[in-house]
């Protein structure tokens, strides 16, 4: 069996920069094109306050990106990554991310308290230091949010968690398909952990970073 070649495009969600960078490459050579992402459905193992918080927020950070997605599609006026990839004649897969338990589940039981408490003592001071009750009020919808926010961006920073579970995603599929060449849409932050957990699996990777402003500002590559 030869080896299988994987290219991982690093992307800044909601933007349409990368998805152009994947698509001039051109899509003739891949069998799927795999998407980060997972079922719209919100799993639930064990409900407690803090996961509570966390799919709230998590719901409205999705929305948000949905939101500026069909924004930026308007104004730019061009087809869907999927319909793009469909008119190819390509496979298409968006759901190789782990579910919104597993992800909650990555981030440790420290950092939940950390966030959760960092979030709740602002929420507090803003109370007693006597904040305008409009902006009050804003925060305090909005703590949900930031929770979601922060503990997906711990963990995309502090665990290689979903990286692993991508990979071994993006391997399952292609074993049951029985793909050769693919190509990965994901977070550029997830990118070089992707890189590692693949090629570990005996693929031979090519990454590209994103093209996104935001990265270079930031001094990503």
């Amino acid at each position: 069996m030869s080896q299988r070649e994987a290219t991982v495009q690093g992307e800044v969600h909601a933007a349409e920069s990368d998805k152009r960078a994947l698509l001039e490459r051109g899509l003739e050579e891949y069998d799927a094109v795999l998407v980060e992402g997972r079922s719209p459905t919100l799993v639930v193992r064990k409900l407690t306050i803090g996961y509570a918080a966390f799919l709230m927020g998590y719901v409205t950070l999705m929305w948000v990106q949905a939101v500026v997605a069909r924004l930026r599609a308007k104004v730019a006026g061009g087809t869907s990554l999927r319909a793009a990839v469909e008119a190819a004649g390509v496979d298409y897969h968006d759901r190789i991310d782990a579910d919104t338990a597993a992800v909650y589940e990555m981030v440790p039981r420290w950092g939940k308290y950390l966030l959760g408490g960092w979030l709740v003592a602002a929420l507090a001071l803003s109370i007693v230091a006597g904040v305008n009750r409009l902006v009050l009020v804003v925060f305090a919808l909005s703590v949900p949010y930031l929770y979601a926010t922060f503990s997906v961006v711990f963990v995309a920073v502090a665990s290689g968690g979903r990286a692993s579970h991508m990979a071994d995603r993006i391997t399952a599929v292609a074993d049951q398909q029985a793909y050769e060449r693919v190509a990965v849409l994901c977070g550029d932050s997830h990118r070089e952990a992707i890189r590692e957990e693949l090629e570990e699996r005996e693929w031979s990777v090519t990454t590209y970073g994103s093209r996104h402003p935001l990265i270079r500002l930031f001094g990503r590559t």
